[in-house]
């Protein structure tokens, strides 16, 4: 994970803890420690971000922490290939969110056509979707999103 989105992470964390009410719409983990190799190499890229925040809830985007992955995997059954290249790595309004843990590209699954709708590599997802302004063209309504406003208020956001 690119420094960038490390700073945005931990200024963030900061502002979400002196808000008691953020609870409501945003929460940033603390990191986790080393894992074994074997779970390492399952997590693939998504093991940098659990790093910096072991799970997360940023507004109508969710992002499993490292004990919540196992159970969640059952979205998977229809895609999964012989590799097991997917990982479901959270929800965005209770779509699944999966990552390609060999080329680290992120798309949200849609169960009822069984279609994706691509976001790019894990840090242009969540520099540009996340902690951006593309977070507006994912998530309706989102102008007035207590996260979105989280984010301009923190600077995060410009527009």
């Amino acid at each position: 994970m690119n420094e960038d989105i490390k700073k945005i992470i931990d200024c963030l964390k900061e502002s979400l803890k002196e808000d008691p009410s953020s609870i409501v719409f945003g929460k940033l983990n603390d990191g986790i420690g080393e894992i074994n190799e074997a779970n390492f190499l399952k997590l693939g890229k998504y093991y940098d971000l659990l790093s910096s925040t072991n799970g997360a809830r940023c507004g109508d985007i969710d992002l499993w922490g490292y004990s919540e992955l196992e159970k969640n995997q059952y979205v998977l059954s229809d895609i999964q290939d012989e590799k097991e290249s997917w990982l479901s790595i959270g929800q965005i309004l209770y779509e699944p969110l999966i990552i390609n843990r060999f080329d680290g590209n992120v798309c949200e699954f849609i169960v009822d056509d069984g279609s994706m709708n691509c976001f790019g590599e894990l840090d242009f997802f969540l520099k540009n979707y996340v902690f951006g302004s593309g977070y507006c063209k994912i998530i309706p309504n989102s102008e007035m999103d207590d996260w979105f406003l989280f984010l301009k208020k923190n600077g995060i956001i410009s527009e």
